[in-house]
């Protein structure tokens, strides 16, 4: 019979511990959010792309470069 009692002992507090760790998910979840959301807030063009007009193949580098305008 004592063994039972353990049991269902470790069986509850095994359950308030994931209710706890669940809780605390959450409000890091929330905070994490909130923090986020006021980067966002306070710089808006951050996430506008920066226009670099046409670009033209750079063989030599591998890469797409801007175009300079000369050979348009």
């Amino acid at each position: 019979m004592p063994q039972v009692v353990a049991a269902v002992l470790i069986g509850a507090g095994l359950l308030a511990g994931m209710k706890w760790l669940a809780k605390e998910m959450a409000r890091a979840a929330a905070a994490t959010r909130a923090a986020h959301e006021q980067m966002s807030r306070n710089n808006p063009l951050q996430s506008v792309p920066k226009d670099l007009g046409s670009l033209e193949w750079d063989a030599e580098a591998g890469v797409y470069r801007p175009s300079d305008g000369r050979n348009a």
